[in-house]
This record gives structure tokens, C-alpha cells and sequence, in this order.
């Protein structure tokens, strides 16, 4: 048995969609993705330029159909997991493979989800940083900053030695001049707001109003939460976690931590990119790691289990 793990925004790429577009046993994703976010989106995620895949709007639902298809293709073909995690917007990924909700559903949600967060960024002058160092040493820089009123946050526990921190760009300029001399490394992430911050309160707030009238079901696969840590038990608890993650951080480390100590040692990357098959290397090198971006992978899946 696996698990499959679905990543989060900043893994999209320019024509993603070449592998699905041409096959006709993908035609009828594409059918309601023309429905739901329109012909030019996918014209768009094809051609791009990268810059336009960058737009939240763009990004989000890409990677999520990517995910989608990928998911039914390897368990339609056998592969089935025990366990399922997203990464953030993952988590849509995860739901959506767990049979949360079905395909139409979580496109609309995702569509919604980044409007609000996209609307709300634009009035917030914010944004996230990815840092490498020493974890408690960042943390206890953050709890001084937070003393102060100052608005930078703990946005990402992607890794061991990896942090993402969310908020106001002045708030990081503070935090930086105190702590660039203590950590190794700071990137700027390529995203249009602070989220996973409290700064994304109003986001959450619109986002569980819409929610109210979406049916759920009860997952039909355990789902681990990159939000809250633990197995998903229900239809109530899954939305609860869709709306927390607005404010909330993405406890990675934490979810694969439990996925280990339930016995698990063979994780799937299924979607674009390769960037949580490192992270999940880091936080226990012990444990297998595969990916899935095209349909030929499968096979190769099939070979290393």
C-alpha cells in the first residue's frame, strides 16, 4: 500500500496539459473545465507566458486537474493508496481523490478559493518567503516580532530546516535585518499574498459563507490534513479544514510524521513537479518516494512496487 500526495501552489508549469489534452479518455475533464473556468484558461495554462501562470486564478485550478486526472488514471490502473495528503491546495486534490467531492465541485471551489484569496492579496501588501535554518531559531524570532504587533507569521512547516514565513513585506524587512546573519538561506516565493496568515481573515471569512450550500460526503479513503495533522473523520471536519487554511499553517511535517508512525513507507507525488518528493526526503530519508506527472509513469509505478 502507498500514499499519494498532492502538491500545492509553485508547482505548475507552462503546458501542463500537454500529456491529458489530445488522449480521448481525458476529453471529459476538459468538457467541464471549459464549463467551470472558461476555454481561455486552458489556452492560457498552454501557452502561458510563466508570469500568467503566477496569477493564483490560473495556477490553482491547473494544478488540481492535473492531480485530479492523475489520481483516477493510477486507480482506475490498480494503484491504489491507503492513505491520502495535500500540501495546501493539495488538500483539494486529496478530498476530491478521497470522494469528499467530485470533480465539477472541486473545480468551483478552487475557482472561488482563488478569487477570494487574489481579492483580498490585492488590498494587503503582503507576501511569503521561504527560509532555511535552524527551525526553533526562527520561531522564537517570530514570537518576538508577535509581542510587538509586528505581522509576519510561520506560514509553511515544509521540512526540518525549511520555513515558510507569510506577512507584511515591511514586517519581513525587521525580521530580516535581525535574523540575516542566523539563517542560511531566504527565497521570496512567486505568490500574490500572505496566505496562511491572519491576514487572510476576510478571505476565510467570504470562503465559509460560500461553503455553506457545497455538499460534502464522508471520505471514502483516509486523508491525513496537512492543515490540522491528523486522519480526516468526516464530511463537517473537511470543510472546517478548507476554511481554517486561509489563516492556518501547513503542518507538512507534521502530516507526514503521523503517515510514518501509521506504518507508512511509500509515498506518491501525483500532479506537476517534484517539489514535495524532496521535502518529504528530508523529514525521514528512510521512506520510499515516487512520482507521477505523466501517464507513462505508471508503469515506472508499477516496476518500484
Amino acid at each position: 500500500m502507498s500514499v499519494f500526495v498532492f502538491p500545492g501552489q509553485g508547482s505548475q508549469y507552462v503546458g501542463m496539459f500537454s500529456e491529458f489534452l489530445d488522449k480521448e479518455e481525458f476529453k471529459d475533464y476538459f468538457e467541464r473545465v471549459k464549463e467551470v473556468v472558461g476555454e481561455d484558461f486552458i489556452k492560457k495554462v498552454q501557452e502561458g507566458p510563466e508570469d500568467v501562470l503566477r496569477d493564483t486564478r490560473i495556477s490553482q485550478p491547473g494544478i488540481f486537474i492535473v492531480s485530479a486526472i492523475l489520481s483516477d488514471y493510477l486507480m482506475e490502473n490498480g494503484v491504489i493508496p491507503k492513505y491520502l495528503v495535500g500540501h495546501s491546495l493539495g488538500e483539494y486534490s486529496a478530498f476530491y481523490a478521497g470522494k469528499v467531492f467530485n470533480f465539477e465541485t472541486g473545480l468551483k471551489l478552487i475557482k472561488k478559493r482563488a478569487e477570494v484569496m487574489s481579492s483580498v492579496a490585492e488590498r494587503v501588501d503582503g507576501g511569503m518567503w521561504a527560509v532555511i535554518g535552524d527551525l526553533s531559531e526562527i520561531e522564537e524570532s517570530l514570537m518576538e516580532l508577535q509581542k510587538e504587533e509586528i505581522p509576519l507569521w510561520a506560514a509553511n512547516y515544509n521540512a526540518p530546516s525549511q520555513l515558510v514565513l507569510s506577512g507584511k513585506k515591511e514586517a519581513f524587512e525587521i525580521w530580516y535585518s535581525k535574523m540575516k546573519n542566523k539563517v542560511k538561506k531566504v527565497v521570496p516565493l512567486s505568490v500574490s499574498g500572505p496566505f496562511h496568515s491572519p491576514l487572510m481573515r476576510e478571505a476565510e471569512e467570504i470562503f465559509k459563507s460560500y461553503l455553506e450550500n457545497i455538499e460534502f460526503s464522508d471520505p471514502k479513503t483516509y486523508i491525513v490534513s496537512s492543515t490540522t495533522g491528523d486522519v480526516v473523520k468526516s464530511k463537517e471536519e473537511a470543510k472546517e479544514i478548507l476554511v481554517k487554511q486561509f489563516t492556518s499553517s501547513v503542518r507538512w511535517i507534521d502530516a507526514i510524521n503521523k503517515l510514518t508512525d501509521l506504518g507508512e513507507r511509500i509515498f506518491i507525488e501525483v500532479g506537476p513537479g517534484k517539489v514535495l518528493q524532496g521535502l518529504i526526503k528530508k523529514i525521514d530519508f528512510n521512506v520510499k518516494v515516487l512520482g507521477v506527472e505523466k501517464v507513462e509513469d505508471l508503469e515506472k509505478i508499477r516496476g518500484e512496487l
